[in-house]
């Protein structure tokens, strides 16, 4: 069922921020119910984060349903390690997942490394940011998907804040979970509004390596819960991360 990435390309160089563009209209609307014989999205009440760790720091003891979460870091931070463990974790309950990859750094090898089936997961890599979404949107509005992750590039274009409202909108009345990774070098108002719009916020730094002799085969990274709708927020752990062969 996986969509497999095209090969890389190098990237154009980006252009200057063009002025504002019309607002894009949601195509989809309100989903209707599920009738009998549609296919039904996973309703687990909790999908772990792949860390114990951070799993109790939670409060809930994971990711609640419906929960929309950003992730937030730089390079080499471990966010894209901490997504990927929750794509694994929510599909070991039987759900399907697609990831949005603005950013093009998708790696399948990395993700089957970290416990991700490639069968049962969609990517998606579309010719710009608006494209993507409205994607992401059919497939939540087609109940195709039980978690959304959506990997930002660190520089969007402007007028998207209202489009990524939309989509955790959508994914609240569909019962879908959303998990948004944003880059440390986003800034303004795209920034602010996942800091407004998401119930959870992580916001993950290298603190050091593990090193094995010479060879540096790990990292420590710390987490912190910035924002918490389940649980109290402001607490911080520090993860293992163990680097693929």
């Amino acid at each position: 069922m996986a969509l497999a990435p095209e090969p890389a390309t190098e990237a154009a160089a980006e252009p200057a921020l063009a002025p504002t563009p019309a607002p894009i209209p949601w195509p989809y609307g309100v989903p209707a119910p599920a009738q009998p014989g549609h296919r039904q999205l996973v309703t687990a009440d909790l999908i772990s984060t792949g860390f114990p760790a951070l799993d109790a720091l939670l409060g809930p003891g994971g990711l609640p349903r419906q929960a929309s979460a950003t992730i937030r870091g730089g390079a080499s931070s471990g966010k894209t390690t901490l997504a990927l463990r929750c794509m694994a974790e929510a599909q070991s309950l039987g759900a399907i997942v697609a990831y949005l990859d603005l950013s093009e750094g998708f790696d399948p090898l990395e993700a089957v490394s970290r416990g991700v089936d490639l069968r049962w997961l969609v990517v998606l890599r579309p010719a710009d940011p608006a494209e993507g979404f409205v994607l992401a949107g059919s497939l939540l509005g087609g109940r195709a998907v039980d978690l959304l992750v959506v990997d930002l590039p660190a520089r969007l274009p402007r007028g998207q804040e209202q489009i990524l409202r939309r989509l955790a909108a959508h994914a609240r009345r569909v019962g879908a979970r959303l998990i948004v990774l944003e880059p440390a070098e986003l800034t303004g108002s795209i920034q602010s509004t996942l800091a407004e719009l998401m119930s959870l916020r992580l916001e993950l730094a290298r603190r050091a390596w593990i090193r094995v002799g010479r060879d540096v085969v790990g990292q420590q990274t710390e987490v912190t819960v910035a924002k918490n709708r389940f649980g109290p927020p402001g607490r911080r752990v520090e993860l293992e991360i163990r680097y693929i062969d």
